[in-house]
């Protein structure tokens, strides 16, 4: 007698864990074998740094994120952990190994990443995009299971197995249709949550704050020969640095009276430069680099006597002007100190 043909729904959601579960166990492959600089927290180009550039916009409740940052070998055991768990979720959807879990798991690694990074994305949403679809996808699994073609659809023809509680946890059976509802709601109120948060995908104007580079001058104040910068570049993309090729120092009526050029800039010693975190701004043949999420205190010097607001001025053409205090010790901490608002008081003009 001809065996019954498999319905062909029991295998509709292969594809799909077989990609994310590839797209997560690649992230431990890529950082323990192509590229173990990766998982080195002081590496160019290593996960740390990517880490550092989702700080401006991300979504972090408790400045935990930025916590982690200001400690290191904390970060450093944080970002093992994380690729770890990306690996095992990864693996055990390519098997199709307790898939209830692994999809769970995947949903919760990727609504990290949207909160953290759904912000990026220099030519597309890239971050969000890639957040978001894997919530639905991980939520997806999770609740349909890995299906026949998977070492839990062998699990489930062991006698007794798809009534045990290990099973229904780990690997599939039904799950109450409110739960399922619910599930998908909130994937969905998420998803257009953090689309208008992050790019105004909904209503008002839409932005991409990956396509500009701006810098953020916390704090701007003067002490006799030298004025105390606390600047953060928070926009623009993370491929590369936003380049200061010149600082300003304008009068009260918005008249350069000092430029400091680009080979001054340059030559700035490294204790003029006090970084708080692994993106660093630097010197570089031009000026100032400053990466994306770096934030640091600058000292410049400044001779002019009537000197009322700095302006930097970026490769791009754009600026950014701040009125100058007079230097306390506060102005000069980095951390907890608010931006200077009134700079309608720097009545700039072009130079």
């Amino acid at each position: 007698m001809k065996a019954k043909a498999e319905p062909s729904s029991s295998l509709a959601l292969v594809p799909l864990r077989w990609v994310v579960g590839w797209l997560f166990f690649s992230a431990l492959w890529r950082r323990t074998v192509l590229s173990p600089s990766k998982l080195d927290v002081w590496a160019p180009g290593s996960l740390a740094e990517k880490t550092n550039h989702f700080l401006p916009h991300a979504l972090d409740p408790g400045q935990m994120l930025e916590w982690t940052l200001r400690h290191p070998e904390l970060l450093q055991v944080l970002l093992v952990v994380v690729t770890v768990l990306e690996g095992v979720a990864g693996l055990l959807l390519l098997l199709g190994l307790a898939s209830r879990f692994a999809g769970a798991l995947v949903t919760v690694l990727s609504g990290a990443i949207l909160l953290s990074a759904g912000w990026l994305g220099t030519t597309c949403l890239d971050e969000w995009q890639i957040g978001v679809l894997g919530i639905a996808g991980g939520l997806a699994i999770a609740i349909a299971g890995a299906g026949s073609l998977s070492l839990d659809a062998r699990w489930a023809r062991r006698p007794g197995a798809e009534s045990s509680r290990a099973f229904r946890l780990l690997a599939g059976g039904e799950l109450p249709r409110a739960l399922v509802f619910g599930g998908a709601v909130a994937t969905l109120a998420l998803t257009l949550a953090t689309n208008q948060i992050f790019h105004g995908g909904l209503w008002g104007e839409l932005h991409n704050l990956s396509a500009k580079p701006h810098v953020e001058i916390f704090t701007a104040a003067r002490e006799g020969d030298s004025v105390h910068v606390d600047l953060m570049r928070d926009e623009g993309p993370d491929t590369h640095g936003a380049f200061v090729i010149a600082a300003e120092y304008l009068d009260a009526d918005g008249e350069v009276v000092e430029r400091l050029e680009p080979e001054l800039l340059s030559s700035l010693p490294r204790r003029a430069i006090a970084n708080r975190y692994i993106a660093q701004v630097q010197t570089g043949p031009h000026g100032l680099v400053l990466p994306l999420g770096a934030r640091a205190s600058v000292v410049l010097p400044v001779s002019a006597p009537n000197a009322a607001c700095l302006r930097l001025v970026e490769v791009s053409g754009r600026q950014w002007t701040a009125p100058l205090s007079a230097a306390t010790n506060a102005s000069r901490a980095l951390p907890g100190v608010e931006p200077q608002r009134g700079l309608a008081r720097c009545q700039t003009r072009p130079s």
